[in-house]
């Protein structure tokens, strides 16, 4: 069986939900969440166009539903079904995202469930970090955030990143090992970083070659914590005063939200060392001002990225600014062997690795293409349709590595000067 799905809201622009499917399904589903509420408050809440989240199978058939009254600050879980065949799949936890976004839209900040123990649903309701009340089984979250903090992150063109953008992080196993303890266990884990007097990072620089995966490693640790993402783009800030102006204003509403991680990419752009570009000036003053204050309150992560960091201006790289200063390289020939055999099945990994220094996971993924292309030129004359070890191979000789060796030996030399973990 397919294990591809797909999970959408219906709103009130939609048909009225299919309620019999519904009520089939949590009769099929056995005891489900929200068994306390009746099927009449379940159909009811359809109607009345309450939140409805559904996921459904590539053929369109009903496996999973969510249904929620929306009751002042509270949503309450009427019914949390999954059909039998479709479980163990991550479609709880989809669901419950996707509800959660929901509420916060209907003016809600807080989302409770009934739960029987070992019932349908109990373990995505502990995998979204719902707190267990002993003895009455309720489950209960406070909401992502509130609508007024939801309202500022859709204001910056910001977004809830969906699960599973951390596992996806292939190839670079040395970065990703660094990050998940020195980042993102300190603050998913903030009780145990307190009694050890472990103060959580608020503020991190990434550096390293073009297409190491800063960027994608920013959005998968908002998604490991299950918090907000934001991106300021340097080039709609502006220059010189009035850049230092929108740079202030927008990191002052940010920062009533909690819970984010606010990305501010090519940061040599608005961070230059004001020795070489006087011009920057205004932008690094007002950083050095305003990454301090953002930081002052807990839940909240800014994370600058740079492909150059011995331009950016020294006072920003002293102690007191960024908690962390961390390295994001190339795949190691381990890691390249982990991405073969991720993106080249066909290729033999310790071969492919060895021929691939600078190689990226998007240098990968056109490697693959190109494998691909050279096994479909073959099948359109009649050959066998299969990619071989040597159309991996030739793809590999077809392709430049995005990190030169040069650049390679420059990085190395930044991250034993420049490196603070």
């Amino acid at each position: 069986m397919t294990t591809t799905w797909r999970v959408l809201t219906l709103g009130d622009r939609d048909p009225v939900a299919p309620t019999d499917e519904v009520v089939r399904l949590i009769d099929m589903s056995g005891v489900a969440t929200g068994a306390a509420y009746g099927h009449s408050d379940v159909m009811e809440a359809i109607h009345e166009h309450q939140p409805v989240v559904v996921a459904l199978s590539p053929a369109g058939d009903l496996v999973g539903a969510a249904v929620a009254r929306v009751s002042g600050p509270d949503a309450h879980v009427l019914a949390f079904a999954l059909h039998p065949e479709w479980r163990r799949l991550g479609i709880g936890s989809a669901l419950l995202r996707q509800l959660d976004q929901e509420v916060i839209h209907r003016g809600a900040g807080r989302l409770l469930a009934v739960v029987q123990a070992g019932q349908v649903g109990e373990d995505a309701f502990v995998n979204q970090g719902f707190t267990h009340l002993e003895g009455l089984h309720l489950y209960v979250r406070d909401a992502s955030m509130v609508p007024e903090e939801m309202a500022i992150v859709e204001r910056f063109g910001g977004y809830v990143p969906m699960d599973g953008l951390w596992e996806s992080m292939k190839g670079f196993s040395s970065a990703k090992n660094i990050l998940e303890r020195r980042v993102v266990a300190p603050l998913a884990h903030t009780d145990l970083a307190d009694r050890l007097g472990l103060q959580p990072p608020a503020a991190v620089l990434l550096f390293g070659p073009p297409g190491t995966g800063k960027t994608s490693f920013a959005r998968a640790i908002a998604s490991r914590l299950m918090w907000a993402f934001v991106e300021l783009h340097p080039s709609l800030l502006g220059q010189g005063v009035e850049g230092a102006r929108t740079l202030r204003d927008s990191l002052a509403e940010l920062g009533k939200v909690d819970r984010l991680v606010c990305f501010i990419d090519e940061a040599d752009e608005i961070a230059s060392d004001r020795a070489e570009r006087p011009d920057s000036q205004p932008l690094v003053n007002e950083l050095l001002k305003a990454v301090p204050m953002f930081k002052s309150r807990p839940d909240r992560l800014v994370v600058m990225a740079t492909n150059s960091i011995a331009a950016i201006d020294p006072a920003l790289l002293r102690p007191g600014r960024f908690d962390l200063i961390i390295p994001v390289g190339a795949p190691d020939e381990d890691e390249r062997a982990e991405l073969c055999a991720e993106f080249l099945p066909a290729g033999q990994p310790a071969e492919v690795a060895a021929r691939t220094p600078g190689f990226t996971p998007a240098d990968f993924a056109l490697v693959s293409q190109r494998a691909a292309q050279l096994a479909f030129d073959r099948a359109l004359d009649g050959e066998p349709a299969e990619v071989t070890n040597a159309d991996v191979l030739r793809a590999v000789e077809l392709t430049r590595p995005s990190v030169s060796a040069a650049s390679a030996t420059q990085f190395a030399a930044e991250a034993e000067r420049f490196a603070r973990l």
